[in-house]
């Protein structure tokens, strides 16, 4: 796209650089046009070194030069380095904001950065100016994604309409006038324009199950009944026209799982394993899996220990593998195996919180190396002030090595952040209180615990 730009430079420069170049004396201004255009004849070239070299040379000796910015933004822009480009390609643009191709560089770059907004308004601001040039499938869409957001649907249509007129078959069009049809509630037609983009095998696998997972996250109960077999059509056609993508099947094992059809869900987990026997990802979802359905804590050892086989060992991926050894150990009474996974987990990372939180708790459940279960437990509060699990293992450790005073403090804060709503937080908070003498708060707490228990929290 910027390449072909290079056959107009020496149109472009010799009227660039002497619109700017008032302040320096005929013979500087000939001397920069010469050396932008033989930078630029380089850049075509696909020399870059020595056109960023002779471009530097002259933004040190005459900066703000609106050429001489352009072309190190593309640069820059060669050499992958986008902050750069963005840097020279805004200075271009403030140094002559008339000029097209300076603010169609700049929109390019900022529309790579994830900086859609920015762009998409210079882009519409292009389209206005020089509706000839501008007016293609890309531009429409933005025009139609941007009346949409404004609540324009009727002129948001038009434009994704004419954009397909230009370019039939122009997903993100597509996709605008499904949003259209959805703002306006008129499902068949959503549910119609939707599906033929996802059997469109040409379509991005990863894209269209990342927009169909979005459609399913934002769904209620009542939209799932009234419209059930039209999302399934929808996951089905993703998995059919993409097998053996990972994307694909990972959408219907999720889906089918999550609405209550977990055998047919499994299949889909099963199928993800087949072909990808080494992704961590299938793993940790086949591991979740067993731990719902009952497996043996041998079992879910093992699968574990095989994450961490084929993550390897000191990779942060696999310490909710090592951390659910620790656990599954110590909840069939293996407290030693429990503490060495713990261990092992702690070796990769020293700051865990889970593991550090796990690990202190289970430390004070027995009554050993209190002041050592304190010192990690100290980690988890530093490191996440507020999370009401890790302030109740500290204030609890506190109140076991007689720390009152100290341990009050953390269990009010912990309260603030839903420790109330937990029977056992808020009769750890209740012992506490009773140690300090204040009984009848005290005995307010321990009926919040015994209400919260009833609750089943």
């Amino acid at each position: 796209m910027l390449m072909r730009r290079f056959a107009i430079i020496s149109v472009l420069f010799l009227w660039a650089v002497g619109a700017r170049a008032q302040t320096q004396t005929p013979k500087e201004q000939s001397v920069v046009e010469s050396l932008v255009i033989d930078a630029a004849g380089r850049l075509q070239q696909g020399d870059v070194q020595t056109a960023f070299d002779r471009l530097s040379y002259l933004n040190r000796k005459y900066p703000g030069n609106d050429a001489v910015n352009y072309y190190l933004g593309i640069c820059y822009i060669s050499s992958g380095q986008a902050d750069k480009a963005e840097e020279h390609l805004r200075a271009a643009v403030k140094a002559d904001s008339t000029n097209v191709w300076y603010k169609d560089c700049l929109a390019s770059v900022l529309l790579n950065e994830g900086k859609t907004a920015e762009s998409t308004q210079m882009y519409l601001s292009l389209m206005e100016k020089y509706p000839g040039k501008y007016t293609n499938a890309y531009t429409l869409t933005l025009l139609g994604n941007n009346n949409l957001a404004e609540y324009k649907d009727s002129l948001a249509m038009t434009n994704f309409e004419n954009a397909l007129k230009l370019s039939p078959g122009y997903v993100p069009a597509i996709l605008g006038q499904s949003e259209v049809y959805r703002f306006r509630r008129n499902y068949p037609a959503f549910f119609s324009s939707v599906g033929s983009m996802v059997a469109d095998a040409s379509v991005n696998p990863q894209a269209k199950c990342e927009y169909v997972n979005q459609i399913l996250r934002h769904i209620d109960y009542n939209f799932y009944t009234v419209w059930k077999d039209q999302l399934d059509t929808l996951v089905n056609t993703c998995a059919a026209v993409h097998p053996g993508d990972s994307s694909a099947i990972m959408l219907a094992g999720s889906w089918y799982y999550s609405t209550d059809r977990k055998e047919k869900g499994i299949k889909y987990f099963e199928e993800l394993l087949k072909y990808y026997p080494q992704d961590l990802n299938s793993h940790f979802i086949k591991l979740q899996m067993m731990m719902n359905s009952g497996s043996t804590a041998r079992e879910i050892i093992d699968e574990c220990e095989e994450i961490v086989r084929i993550g390897g060992e000191q990779n942060p991926k696999v310490l909710p593998a090592l951390a659910t050894i620790g656990d599954t150990y110590w909840q069939v009474g293996q407290s030693k195996n429990a503490y060495k996974a713990y261990k092992r987990a702690l070796k990769a990372d020293p700051e865990y919180l889970p593991v550090l939180n796990n690990y202190a708790w289970h430390l004070c459940e027995e009554g050993k190396k209190l002041k050592k279960a304190e010192q990690m437990s100290r980690i988890t509060i530093e490191k996440d002030p507020d999370n009401a699990t890790y302030l109740d293992t500290y204030g609890w450790i506190l109140y076991l090595r007689g720390q009152y005073q100290k341990a009050k403090p953390i269990f009010k804060h912990a309260m603030l952040y839903g420790g109330r709503e937990s029977s056992t937080i808020t009769w750890h908070y209740a012992k506490v209180l009773e140690a300090l003498g204040e009984k009848d708060l005290a005995k307010s707490f321990y009926m919040l615990s015994e209400n919260k228990k009833k609750e089943g929290k």
